[in-house]
C-alpha cells in the first residue's frame, strides 16, 4: 500500500497501546470466576486490537488491513454483546465500537488522492 493515510496508523498506534493495557488488566482479572466467559471474550477482544495495530502500522498490503478491520469489527461486536450481557448497558460498551469504525475508515482513505 502506498499512501496509508495518518488516521490508520494513528488509530492503530492507540489500539496498540489500549489493546495491550486491556489485555494486561484482563490477564490479572482472569482469575475471577464470577467473570468467566466475559474475561475470555475481553481478552480476545484485547488481542485481536493489538494484533490490528500492529498490523495496521507494518503491514502493506491493503486488503489484508481490511479482512484484519472486519474480524476486528466482528470481535468487538460480539464482545460488546457480551459485556452488555452481563454487565448492562453502558457508555463504556458502545465505546468499543469507535476502534473499529476508524479503523476501517482509515482503511478506506488509504490510497485515495
Amino acid at each position: 500500500m502506498r499512501g496509508r493515510n495518518l488516521l490508520l496508523i494513528v488509530t492503530s498506534i492507540v489500539m496498540i497501546l489500549l489493546g495491550g493495557y486491556a489485555l494486561v488488566v484482563d490477564l490479572l482479572d482472569i482469575s475471577n470466576p464470577e467473570q468467566g466467559f466475559r474475561i475470555i471474550s475481553s481478552l480476545a477482544a484485547s488481542a485481536i486490537c493489538v494484533f490490528a495495530g500492529f498490523f495496521g502500522v507494518l503491514s502493506k498490503s491493503k486488503k489484508g488491513i481490511l479482512i484484519v478491520g472486519i474480524l476486528l469489527s466482528l470481535v468487538t461486536i460480539i464482545d460488546v454483546v457480551i459485556g452488555i450481557g452481563f454487565f448492562d448497558m453502558g457508555l463504556f460498551h458502545l465505546t468499543l465500537l469507535i476502534w473499529p469504525v476508524l479503523y476501517l475508515l482509515g482503511w478506506h482513505v488509504s490510497d485515495r488522492k
